[in-house]
C-alpha cells in the first residue's frame, strides 16, 4: 500500500503557486477561496485536505460555500498561513438565527501541541460579538472580545477580518471597522498544521464538528496574507476589493522591535548572559537524554520531545493562563488536578554539565543525587530561553519546581559540554556550505526545501546547501534576498539524480544503504566575520533536524564565538539509521544583524558514523520511545487517516524503529494495535494443567489479567488526591472497569478505596453543582464530569448514604433539563447544559440517544429505593420517545435517532449504527425492567433486530434467556454469523491472531452467547483464551504506555457475563444486569474459583464451580438483579436448601478443592419487592465523636417511612455497650435527604455503632458505621 510521507503532503518543491496570474496584484497574498472549496489562488495545496458535507451554492447574494452542522472543511497552512504576522479575512453569514449560544466560525491549529484541539488561532461568535484569539508559544491567547450593536440576521454577510503581529499585538476589523485591538508583543512563532471554518476541532490528529460544536454557516472570500494589514486594506476587503499593495515588513536587527522579537525568540535578550562560549578550538557537546520525566505518577511525553509546540505539563483547559479559559468550557484532559507543579527527569549514568530551557515556565532547578540535593539554578519570569552551565555532575534527576502550575516548558535539555574533537576512527561523509550552489538542482532537497517554505516566514528562508568536493553544481540565477540571521543548512542524501536530468559523469556521494549509523555531526565554523552581538560575542542557535521528521528536532543548542576565530564543534546527537529518501537538514542563527549565508561560506561538515551494529542502541530505544508517546496521544482520537500529520509522523517512526529493528517485539505490540487487520504478534495458547477444566483454568488466567490491569492504575498512577492523572472526566470513564472486577471478589477493598477517593476528588474540585456538571458542556462529557463516578460508586455501596444522596442530589437537579412540551411529551430539552445554565437554541434542543446517559442516577435510585420521582421521570422520558414510533412501509415498527424537545420535530432512523445508542437502549431496559410492559422492548427490538450479536453485547443483563420470545430468532442470527465467521477462519490464509484485530470483541460476545444457546464449553475456551492472548499482549500498551486514561482497558464483560450473570456496568451501560455478586476469605481466592452462571433469569440461574487450588474455599454470594423471596438451592449429591434471597442478600458457599460443583437456584415464592421496603443507613461521615459523646447522623434512604429503631454502640466482639432510640423517619421523597440526629456516649470500648430496625430493610450493608480513631 502507498503510504503517504510528509514530503509527499508537502507541495514538493513548488515553482509557481497555484492561480498566480489571476492574483499577481494582491501583495502578500498567501491564499484565495472565494466560492468554492478549492482555492482560486494558492501558495500551496489549493485542494482542501477535508471536505465533508459542504458545497458550492449560489443565491441572489452570489456564490459561496455552505457548510453544514457537522461539516468539516480544511486546507493545509503550509505556505498559506504563518504565526509570526498575518492577516485573516473572509465573509461569513449565520444561515440562522444567531443567539447567546457562541460557536467558533472560523480556527487555525497547531502542527504539534499539548493542548487537546491545538487551537493556535480562533474566531467565533461570543454570544453577543465575536471574540478572536491568538496563541502564544507559552499557552496563553492574545485575545479581543466585541459586542454589537445589532445582532446580525440569519441573511447577513459579516466581512471579517483578524490581523496579528509579534511586535505589535492583534487587530479585529468587522465590516471593514476597527472594533477591538490590542497592542502588546509575544512569541507566536510555531508551526501550524491546518485551518478552516466552523468545527469542534481541526488539527493534526482529527478534524470533526461533534456534540456542542456542530454548528455551521455560508463562507466565500477567504484571503490569507502575510503581513497585519492597515485599516484602510480591511476597508477594501470589506467591500470585496483589492487592497492598495503593501508588502511584507522588511526587519532588520537595526530596528528595537525586530531586535527585540528575534532575540527574545533565541534567548538573547539578556546582554550579560550571552550563551556558552567556545573557548577551545574544538567543542565536544553530548545530547545527554532524559530516559523518562515524571509529572506526579505520570510519564510526561512532551517538554523534553525536541518539539518546541508540546509542553509540559498537559494544557489546564479550565485554565489561569491569559485569555485561556473562555466560554467553551472543556474539562481538564490528560493532566492531574495538581499537576503542573513539579516535574522529575532521569538521566542516565553519565556526566552532564549544561542544561538549555525553553519556555515561560519560572521556578527552581535542582540536581537529586546519590548525596541528596543540590540547587542548581532559578530561573526568572518573562524569558524564553535560558541557558545554565555548572560543574560535572552524574546521571541522578533533574526536578524543575513551578512557580505557577501552568506555565510552560517548552523545552529542557541537558548536554555534557567540554573540549573535544570527533572520533578519528569513524567513518565520516564530508561537505563544505557552497553560498552559491543552487539547492534546487538536487531532487532530494525538494522536500525539506519545501517545507522551509512552508514553515517559515519569507525573510527567515535562506537556504544553502553542503556539498562534497567536486559534486555537480550549478550557480544561483537569483540574487539572496534581504533575510534575518539565520541559514538553513540542506545536505543532499544522494548526486545521481539531479534536476536538470544532464549527464554529470559518474558522481556518487551519500549515505544510501550505509553499513552504519549516525554518530553526530562535526561542524568546523569558519573564523566569522560579523558585528559581536553580546559583549563582544556571536551568539548561535544550532538546530539539527530528525531526518524522518523536520518538526522535530534532534539537537537543539546554543553557543556563543567571537569574530575571527574559528571553531569546530562535535555534536554528539543520539544515533541514527538515516533514511535513504531524505536530505539531512540543520539550521544556524545568530543575534549579528549581518549573519548571512555568505558568513558560512565554505564552513565543513562532516557525517560521523559508528558501525550499524553500534548505532542500534540509541537509535531503537528513541523511535520506540516517540512510538509510544506519538501513540498514547493518538489514541485519544482513534486516529486512523493518513491526512493527519501526528499519524503520518507516526508511521514514519514505525518505519524508522522496523528499518533497525523489524522483529521489535514492543514496536510490533503497538503496530498490531494500529494495524488490526494483519493480525497480532504469534502468541502461545496456555494449556490447563491436567485434571483441571480448560475453561477453569482460561478463565481465571482471564481474570489475572484484569486483576494486573487495575492494580497497576491504582498503584502506579493514582495520587492522594485521587486522580489518575487523565483529567478526572477521562479518569471516571477509567474507572467504569472498576466495579466488575471487585463484584467478581477481587480485592473488592482496595478498588472500594480507589474508586471512593476518585469520587471525593469530583467534589473537592469543585466538579458537579447542585446535581450538575459545574461547567456548560455537551450531553457526554456532562456526564463524565464525575456523575457517571457517583454512579459508579453505588455498584459498590449499595445503600451507603453518602451515595445514594449524591445520586439524589442529580434527581433534583432533573427538572431543570428534562420537560413535557406541549404535546405531552418528556423529553431532555438540551445538549448542552450545567447547573446553572440549559442551552435550547435552534440545534442544541434536540434529544440524542447519548443524551439518555445523564439518566443512570435516575434508574439506580428507582432501582434501589423504588422512588416514585425517578420511576415516573425514567418511564415519562421512555414514553416521550416512544411516542415517535412511526411504521414504515413495510409495517415494521421504527423510531427516530433525534427528538426536538420543543417542537417535537424527530429526525433520523435508530438502528444499530446510531451513535449513542448504547445509552438509549439502557433506558428502554431500565423501563421494562421497573414494570415488565413489552412496549418498553420495542426500541430495542428495532437496535437487535438487524444485528443481535452487536445489540446484545449492549445489554448488561442476559437478554437470549429473559426474552425467550425473542431468543430463538436472535440466537439463530447469532449462530449462524459465528459458524460462518470461524469457518472462514479456519480456511483462509489470515495471520495469527486473526480475530484479534478488530473483530475480537464480536466474535467473542458470539461465542459467550453461543454458549448460552448451545452449552458447548469450547466457545467459552476459545473466548477466553483470545481475551488472555489480548490482555497480555495489550498489557505493556495500556499500562507503562501510559495513555489517556479513558483508553485504555483489559476487557471484563465477559467475565462479569459468566462469573456473575450479567454485567453490572461497564463504560455507557448502566442498566445493572449482574444476578449475583462474590466475596472470598482469601485474597487470591477469586483468582482459584472457575465460576459459570448458566441459564440466567431474575427467577432462577444455575452456578458451576470448580475449585482449582488446593485448598478449600469459602465463599459469600450476594443478590443483585433477582427478585426477593424464598429460593432453594440443589445440587447433585446435596439436600435442597430453602432460604430468603434476593438483591442484597448473602449466601455462604465452600467450594472443595479440585472438584466440580452444579447448583441450581430458584425462587418458589415470590417476596416483596426489596424496593419497596424501608431503609436506615449510616456512613463513617455520619459519626461524629467528641468529648462529651458521639453525635450519630442516620438516614431514611427508602422511599417508606422508617420504623422505631435503635442506634447501638459496640465493642470489638459485638457486645451492646450504649443505645439511643431512634425516631421515625419521613421518607426522602423529593429525593431531599431526610435524617436524624442522635447522641450517644462516649466510651472507650467503643469501635463501632449500628442502628437497628425491625423488619426487613432494603439493605443491611448500611447498617454499621466504624469509629474514627481517636
Amino acid at each position: 500500500m502507498h503510504r503517504i510521507s510528509w514530503k509527499t503532503l508537502l507541495c514538493a518543491s513548488c515553482a509557481a503557486a497555484f492561480g498566480a496570474s489571476a492574483f499577481a496584484g494582491e501583495s502578500g497574498l498567501l491564499f484565495s477561496m472565494s466560492a468554492n472549496p478549492r482555492a482560486d489562488f494558492a501558495q500551496g495545496d489549493p485542494i482542501p485536505n477535508f471536505a465533508d458535507q459542504v458545497s458550492a451554492k449560489k443565491d441572489a447574494s452570489g456564490s459561496f460555500v455552505a457548510i453544514e452542522d457537522t461539516a468539516t472543511l480544511a486546507w493545509h497552512a503550509a505556505h498559506h498561513i504563518y504565526a509570526q504576522r498575518g492577516t485573516l479575512s473572509f465573509a461569513w453569514r449565520a444561515r440562522y438565527p444567531l443567539g447567546r449560544q457562541q460557536f467558533p466560525i472560523f480556527r487555525v491549529s497547531y502542527g504539534d501541541h499539548s493542548s487537546w484541539d491545538m487551537a493556535w488561532l480562533r474566531i467565533d461568535w461570543n454570544g453577543h460579538g465575536f471574540d478572536a484569539f491568538v496563541t502564544d508559544a507559552n499557552l496563553a491567547r492574545v485575545r479581543v472580545s466585541y459586542r454589537i450593536a445589532t445582532v446580525p440576521s440569519p441573511d447577513q454577510w459579516i466581512r471579517l477580518a483578524f490581523s496579528w503581529d509579534e511586535t505589535r499585538g492583534i487587530r479585529l476589523y468587522v465590516d471593514g471597522h476597527e472594533v477591538a485591538r490590542k497592542d502588546t508583543t509575544a512569541v507566536l512563532e510555531a508551526g501550524l498544521d491546518q485551518f478552516g471554518p466552523h468545527g469542534r476541532t481541526i488539527s493534526p490528529h482529527q478534524a470533526h464538528a461533534l456534540y456542542q460544536f456542530a454548528r455551521g454557516g455560508d463562507l466565500k472570500n477567504l484571503k490569507i496574507y502575510d503581513h497585519m494589514l492597515t485599516l484602510e486594506a480591511a476597508v477594501a476587503l470589506a467591500a470585496d476589493a483589492i487592497p492598495a499593495s503593501e508588502t511584507y515588513p522588511t526587519r532588520s536587527l537595526a530596528q528595537s522591535d525586530w531586535e527585540g522579537e528575534w532575540r527574545l525568540r533565541y534567548g538573547w535578550n539578556r546582554p550579560n548572559d550571552p550563551p556558552f562560549y567556545l573557548t577551545a578550538p574544538s567543542t565536544h557537546i553530548r545530547l545527554v537524554p532524559f530516559t523518562a520525566a515524571w509529572d506526579l505518577k505520570e510519564r510526561m511525553t512532551n517538554g523534553n520531545d525536541g518539539i518546541a509546540e508540546t509542553t509540559w505539563p498537559g494544557v489546564y483547559n479550565r485554565s489561569k493562563l491569559p485569555g485561556r479559559d473562555d466560554y467553551f468550557e472543556l474539562p481538564d484532559w490528560n493532566v492531574y488536578v495538581e499537576g503542573g507543579k513539579s516535574v522529575t527527569f532521569d538521566l542516565p549514568k553519565e556526566p552532564w554539565n549544561h542544561v538549555e530551557f525553553q519556555g515561560a515556565a519560572f521556578g527552581k532547578l535542582t540536581y537529586l543525587g546519590t548525596k541528596g540535593e543540590k540547587p542548581l539554578a532559578e530561573r526568572p519570569s518573562g524569558q524564553e530561553r535560558t541557558y545554565y552551565q555548572f560543574s560535572d555532575l552524574e546521571g541522578g534527576c533533574l526536578r524543575f519546581d513551578n512557580v505557577v502550575q501552568e506555565t510552560p516548558i517548552q523545552e529542557l535539555q541537558a548536554f555534557h559540554i567540554a573540549p573535544g574533537q570527533e572520533p578519528l576512527n569513524e567513518f565520516a561523509l564530508s561537505y563544505r556550505v557552497n553560498a552559491s550552489a543552487d539547492p534546487a538542482l538536487y531532487p532530494s532537497t525538494g522536500a525539506v526545501r519545501d517545507y522551509i517554505d512552508g514553515r517559515y516566514v519569507a525573510d527567515e528562508r535562506s537556504i544553502v546547501v553542503a556539498l562534497p568536493d567536486d559534486a555537480p553544481l550549478e550557480k544561483r540565477d537569483a540574487k539572496p534576498q534581504p533575510s534575518m540571521p539565520i541559514v538553513h543548512v540542506v545536505i543532499p542524501n544522494d548526486f545521481r539524480y539531479l534536476r536538470n536530468r544532464r549527464q554529470k559523469g559518474h558522481f556518487a556521494y551519500g549515505w544510501n544503504n550505509i553499513e552504519g549509523g549516525l554518530d553526530g555531526i562535526a561542524i568546523d565554523l569558519p573564523a566569522l566575520k560579523v558585528t559581536p552581538a553580546m559583549g563582544g560575542l556571536i551568539p548561535l542557535n544550532i538546530q539539527i533536524k530528525d531526518p524522518i521528521w523536520p518538526g522535530r528536532n534532534l539537537m537543539d543548542v546554543s553557543v556563543s564565538v567571537k569574530p575571527g576565530e574559528a571553531r569546530t564543534l562535535w555534536l554528539d546527537t543520539r544515533d541514527r539509521l538515516l533514511p535513504n529518501d531524505s536530505a539531512l537538514y540543520l539550521s544556524i542563527a545568530s543575534a549579528s544583524a549581518d549573519f548571512n549565508a555568505a558568513a558560512l561560506d565554505g564552513a565543513k561538515i562532516r557525517l560521523v558514523f559508528k558501525p550499524r551494529r553500534e548505532a542500534l542502541t540509541e537509535h531503537i530505544a528513541d523511535r520506540l520511545d516517540q512510538v509510544k508517546d506519538n501513540y498514547a496521544w493518538l489514541v485519544e482520537e482513534h486516529t486512523s487517516d493518513e491526512r493527519f500529520s501526528r499519524l503520518r509522523r507516526l508511521e514514519a517512526e514505525f518505519a524508522s524503529l522496523f528499518q533497525a529493528d523489524p522483529e521489535n517485539k514492543l514496536g510490533r505490540l503497538y503496530w498490531a494495535e494500529l494495524n488490526p487487520s494483519q493480525g497480532w504478534p504469534a502468541f502461545t495458547r496456555p494449556v490447563a494443567p491436567k485434571g483441571i477444566p480448560a475453561w477453569a483454568y482460561l478463565q481465571t488466567e482471564d481474570l489475572k489479567l484484569v486483576h494486573r490491569f487495575v492494580e497497576w492504575w491504582i498503584d502506579k498512577r493514582q495520587v492522594a488526591y485521587g486522580d489518575f492523572g487523565g483529567g478526572i472526566s477521562d479518569d471516571d470513564d477509567l474507572t467504569q472497569q472498576w466495579p466488575g472486577l471487585a463484584l467478581m471478589g477481587v480485592m473488592p477493598e482496595k478498588i472500594n478505596k480507589s474508586l471512593g477517593a476518585l469520587t471525593d476528588a469530583v467534589d473537592r474540585n469543585g466538579m458537579i453543582t447542585n446535581g450538575l456538571g459545574t461547567i456548560v458542556t455537551d450531553y457526554l462529557h456532562s456526564y463524565e464530569e464525575g456523575i457517571n463516578a457517583r454512579a459508579e460508586d453505588m455498584y459498590l455501596n449499595w445503600g451507603a448514604p453518602k451515595t445514594v444522596e449524591r445520586l439524589m442530589q442529580t434527581a433534583r437537579a432533573y427538572p431543570r433539563i428534562i420537560e413535557t412540551n406541549t404535546q405531552g411529551h418528556t423529553h431532555i430539552v438540551s445538549q448542552l447544559f450545567s447547573s446553572t445554565d440549559v442551552v435550547r437554541e435552534r440545534q442544541w434542543g434536540w434529544a440524542i440517544p447519548y443524551s439518555n446517559l445523564i439518566l443512570h442516577p435516575a434508574v439506580l435510585l428507582a432501582e434501589y429505593n423504588g422512588n416514585p420521582a425517578m420511576k415516573a421521570l425514567v418511564l415519562s422520558v421512555a414514553d416521550g420517545f416512544l411516542a415517535h414510533g412511526r411504521k414504515d412501509a413495510s409495517g415494521k415498527l421504527v423510531f427516530p435517532e433525534e427528538v426536538n424537545a420543543a417542537t417535537d420535530e424527530a429526525r433520523g432512523r435508530l438502528g444499530p449504527g446510531s451513535r449513542g445508542v448504547d445509552a438509549l437502549v439502557q433506558l428502554f431496559w431500565s423501563a421494562y425492567h421497573l414494570t415488565g410492559d413489552e412496549k418498553y422492548l420495542a426500541p430495542i427490538d428495532a437496535v437487535l433486530d438487524p444485528a443481535p450479536g452487536r445489540g446484545l453485547a449492549l445489554m448488561n443483563a442476559s437478554l437470549l434467556t429473559q426474552l425467550e420470545t425473542r431468543s430463538k430468532g436472535w440466537g439463530a442470527k447469532i449462530l449462524a454469523d459465528l459458524d460462518r465467521r470461524e469457518a472462514e477462519a479456519k480456511t483462509a490464509h489470515r495471520p495469527p491472531g486473526f480475530l484479534l484485530g478488530g473483530e475480537n470483541g464480536a466474535v467473542n460476545d458470539a461465542r459467550y452467547f453461543a454458549w448460552l444457546l448451545r452449552g458447548d464449553k469450547r466457545y467459552l475456551e476459545d473466548l477466553f483464551a483470545d481475551e488472555v492472548q489480548l490482555g497480555t499482549q495489550r498489557m505493556p500498551l495500556v499500562t507503562e504506555g501510559h495513555w489517556w486514561t479513558d483508553r485504555v482497558e483489559v476487557p471484563n464483560a465477559l467475565l462479569q457475563r459468566t462469573r456473575l450473570g450479567g454485567v453490572a456496568t461497564s463504560r455507557g451501560l448502566f442498566a445493572q444486569g449482574n444476578l449475583i455478586s462474590w466475596r472470598f476469605a482469601g485474597a487470591s481466592d477469586a483468582e482459584s474459583v472457575g465460576l459459570l452462571v448458566h441459564d440466567p433469569r431474575p427467577d432462577r440461574f444455575t452456578v458451576e464451580v470448580y475449585n482449582l487450588s488446593n485448598k478449600p474455599i469459602e465463599a459469600v454470594m450476594t443478590g443483585a438483579a433477582l427478585r426477593a423471596g424464598i429460593w432453594t438451592m440443589a445440587g447433585e449429591g446435596q439436600k435442597e436448601k430453602r432460604f430468603a434471597f434476593g438483591r442484597g442478600r448473602s449466601l455462604k458457599l465452600h467450594f472443595k478443592p479440585h472438584e466440580t460443583v452444579i447448583l441450581h437456584f430458584a425462587l418458589v415464592e415470590a417476596g416483596p419487592d426489596v424496593s419497596t421496603l424501608p431503609d436506615l443507613g449510616i456512613g463513617p461521615e455520619d459519626v461524629a465523636q467528641g468529648a462529651e459523646g458521639i453525635d450519630l447522623t442516620v438516614h431514611n434512604l427508602g422511599s417508606v417511612a422508617s420504623k422505631p429503631a435503635f442506634a447501638r454502640l459496640l465493642d470489638a466482639k459485638g457486645k451492646v455497650l450504649a443505645s439511643a432510640a431512634v425516631p421515625v423517619i419521613a421518607p426522602p421523597l423529593d429525593n431531599t435527604p431526610q435524617t436524624v440526629r442522635v447522641h450517644l456516649p462516649a466510651l472507650a470500648q467503643a469501635v463501632k455503632t449500628e442502628v437497628v430496625m425491625d423488619g426487613e430493610e432494603i439493605t443491611r450493608a448500611n447498617n454499621i458505621a466504624v469509629l474514627p480513631h481517636p
